[in-house]
């Protein structure tokens, strides 16, 4: 008799516990359901991993590369159900995401596991790039497209969508098992100005993108393209509408954290939150309705291929192809228009952050990076290897992932200050994140020591505070935060001098007399810190180093002499010049990517 009945088991992902329920007729897997927190990384592995389950009609798959812990805990879900089709396991153990067996014990995802700390005995070169290869005669292609995209993340998905709806033939090379790299990590909002959405949803009526652009360029202290910089104020809004398009729905908006050199005039509330949206990992609602666009206009996917070289046409100078590694083996792919960069920027690569971006070297050495591990460079190589110039290197997205201070301005800064080795306030600490971040590096680079933000037992009591009692008594117990009931024991526990401490203190004290920061500017958390006094050592998080590849407006890469490279493109943080020494805001990251792998798109429908 053939019977088809179903079967579960659970197992323990990364978010929270992941399901599979299997559908089995007489030997046969007829059906594959999961059960997981929605909108995270994993979720477009675990789907991936269903089909693949079902056309191979076995759970003894591999799992996805890029959300291996997410995928491998699918496949431990899975082969429980199946055990219990078999006999070899019972239904209630099934269920049980503890249940401890060699069907579970996989290794932890290499992409989400927050705690990976890179080999600091060497700055290692982490792509695999080579020389680029010139076209002869003799060169055989296995395919050819209009053009190809490196990189499946949010710029080389926007590319595709976009090209694909123009009627070109797109080839996507993702290095990975899976597409969304940072942009599924972050928290998938965009800065845009004078949209209907800011009209209806703050109370800024009257922004337009000439104020957004000139904050940006206020930002960049007068190392970015302005070209660029503008083309992406005016761009951003259309971008909004052309997602919109594509489902994402606009719920609410706020903005990013002042800058007390930039008149306030030139702030807003500029950061667009989609439904699903606006926390770590919810990127991924971005990715879907992306990757659903490039699906329906029929892009082709190559998943665990990452590109190793540029095939360059010797006669024209123009890039003809690409060479991708397929399962190792080498092959050639023409681009008969072009190819676009959209690898990010050099992440996880110590080589080059040693010697391009020295704060983002300090963070891959001691601190942690959370970009997608396959950000090693490669575009940034690969455009340099054929006389692509590089700008806008040195900054980092940089934030503290504990407190999450400056990253949002609902959220204030709670009174409290920053003090370097020497006991003296350094920066104004409820500006945006990465300028903050900029000035901690700056200052521990400067004394070769932490730096350290000093708060009192009342400070805990204000909106804002990332602290209950009950949270700080344990980072009190395990050692992240340091407490004492006077200033001078404070200071020997972290080891700063204690009479400048306390001047440090008072001086912020009687300047609450006032409730004003004559020194550097704070706007929120204007009250004096009382005792018991508290420490806790700035720790920064790295969402990705700031720098690329030198572009145009329309995404062209340009050489050392300003001249396009013909037939190559980048976008997104593959690309440099549109971001300064730090990063300037939330959201402004993902609208780069959206608009600049847009752009590389349009310009090659028109060629």
């Amino acid at each position: 008799m053939n019977e088809t009945t179903k079967y579960t088991g659970k197992s323990t992902g990364f978010h929270a516990t992941v399901t599979a329920t299997l559908e089995i007729n007489n030997n046969e897997i007829t059906e594959v359901a999961a059960d997981y927190q929605p909108n995270t990384v994993g979720g477009l592995a675990i789907e991936r991993m269903k089909d693949t389950i079902l056309a191979k009609n076995s759970v003894e798959v591999d799992a996805i590369s890029g959300a291996t812990f997410s995928s491998s805990a699918f496949r431990a879900a899975a082969r429980k159900a199946y055990h219990v089709y078999t006999g070899a396991l019972s239904p209630e153990k099934a269920i049980d995401p503890e249940v401890s067996s060699s069907l579970d014990q996989e290794g932890a995802d290499i992409q989400t596991s927050v705690s990976k700390q890179v080999d600091t005995s060497k700055p290692q070169n982490t792509s695999p790039v080579q020389k680029p290869v010139y076209l002869t005669p003799d060169t055989k292609f296995a395919a050819e497209y209009d053009v190809i995209i490196i990189g499946g993340g949010g710029a080389g998905l926007a590319a595709a969508a976009q090209a694909t709806s123009d009627g070109l033939s797109v080839l996507l090379c993702e290095k990975s098992g899976i597409v969304g790299g940072s942009t599924s990590y972050s928290g998938g909002v965009l800065q845009a100005s004078s949209t209907k959405y800011q009209k209806e949803l703050s109370h800024y009526q009257n922004d337009d993108p000439a104020k957004h652009a000139e904050y940006w360029l206020a930002a960049g202290e007068g190392s970015v393209d302005e070209r660029l910089v503008t083309d992406l104020a005016y761009g951003a809004p259309q971008n909004i509408e052309w997602l919109s398009n594509l489902g994402i729905k606009w719920t609410s908006m706020y903005g990013n954290c002042h800058i007390p050199y930039i008149d306030d005039q030139l702030f807003a509330d500029r950061i667009h939150v989609y439904q699903g949206g606006g926390m770590s990992g919810n990127g991924a609602v971005l990715v879907k309705a992306l990757l659903q666009a490039a699906t329906k206009n029929q892009t082709t996917f190559w998943y665990n291929s990452p590109a190793v070289a540029l095939i360059k046409d010797q006669h024209n100078e123009q890039i003809a192809g690409v060479i991708v590694d397929r399962k190792g083996t080498p092959t050639k792919v023409k681009a008969k228009k072009g190819v676009v960069l959209a690898t990010a920027s050099i992440d996880h690569n110590p080589a080059l952050a040693f010697k391009l971006n020295r704060q983002h070297y300090d963070d891959l050495m001691h601190k942690t990076c959370l970009s997608a591990q396959t950000n090693t460079g490669d575009g940034i190589i690969m455009g340099m290897s054929v006389g692509g110039a590089i700008t806008g290197m040195g900054g980092c997205i940089d934030f503290d992932g504990k407190t999450g201070n400056g990253t949002d301005n609902r959220v204030p800064t709670i009174p409290l200050i920053f003090v370097n080795a020497a006991g003296k306030r350094f920066v104004c600490e409820d500006a945006t994140y990465a300028y903050q971040y900029r000035a901690i590096f700056e200052q521990e680079k400067q004394f070769n020591a932490p730096t350290y933000m000093i708060f009192g037992q009342n400070s805990l009591d204000y909106a804002g505070s990332p602290w209950t009692e009950g949270s700080i008594s344990k980072d009190v117990k395990n050692g992240e935060v340091a407490v004492a009931e006077t200033l001078t024991d404070l200071s020997e526990m972290i080891n700063i001098p204690h009479k400048a401490l306390r001047a440090s203190v008072d001086n912020w004290n009687q300047a609450m007399e006032n409730s004003a920061d004559p020194e550097f500017g704070r706007q929120t958390g204007l009250a004096k810190i009382h005792g018991p006094y508290y420490a806790y050592k700035n720790t920064a998080t790295n969402l990705g180093a700031i720098g690329g590849l030198k572009i145009n407006t329309d995404s062209q890469v340009l050489d050392n002499f300003d001249q396009p490279i013909t037939g190559l493109y980048a976008a997104g943080l593959n690309a440099g010049g549109w971001l300064g020494p730090y990063y300037p805001g939330s959201g402004t990251a993902v609208s780069g990517i959206i608009h600049q792998g847009r752009k590389a798109a349009m310009h090659l429908a028109k060629i």
